[in-house]
């Protein structure tokens, strides 16, 4: 496998922003409402994504861009959680891949670089969310994840959604699953 992980930067967010949108259009299709995934691919929503990347390039976040055989891929990003009630865990708030990538697995080594990035980043425990109807909760379990809550999720355009909570006690066995 020819593949590099790139930490987003002023020079590729816009690939960033790119895979981000088409990975939702092609992971979400069934899930989320047909008319917001063709929006969010538009060139206009498209280079709104990519000032608001821009503007929060230094935030707390870590994102990254896999490239595989010189094509952007999937993206990856990680962050202190937006859950109060998991407030002591570091979240996986994004892992997407495109389509002609799926399978292959790039999730576990996409998995396994949230990981050292949450360690790094002083964190023990970890949080995701993953859309209910979204076919990745298997894969969050096979990986170890514990099912502990449902959330709410709501959209931009109001579509209001629910997620599965996956928590993961100690961060540092996880690697034994990889």
């Amino acid at each position: 496998m020819d593949y590099v992980i790139e930490e987003m930067n002023i020079n590729n967010v816009e690939y960033y922003a790119r895979v981000n949108a088409l990975a939702w259009k092609q992971s979400y299709k069934g899930i989320v409402n047909d008319d917001f995934l063709e929006l969010i691919n538009t060139e206009e929503e498209i280079q709104k994504a990519i000032l608001n990347l821009k503007e929060r390039i230094n935030d707390s976040s870590r994102r990254f861009l896999l490239n595989y055989n010189n094509e952007y891929v999937g993206i990856l990003r990680v962050r202190k959680t937006k859950y109060e009630k998991y407030s002591e865990c570091g979240e996986l708030g994004a892992l997407y891949l495109l389509d002609s990538i799926k399978k292959k697995g790039f999730g576990k080594i996409l998995f396994s670089k949230a990981i050292n990035e949450l360690k790094d980043m002083g964190y023990s425990k970890m949080i995701i969310g993953c859309l209910q109807e979204n076919p990745s909760n298997e894969f969050y379990k096979h990986m170890g994840g514990k099912f502990v809550d449902t959330n709410p999720f709501t959209l931009p355009n109001g579509q209001e959604l629910m997620e599965n909570l996956y928590y993961y006690e100690q961060i540092e066995k996880i690697k034994k699953v990889i």
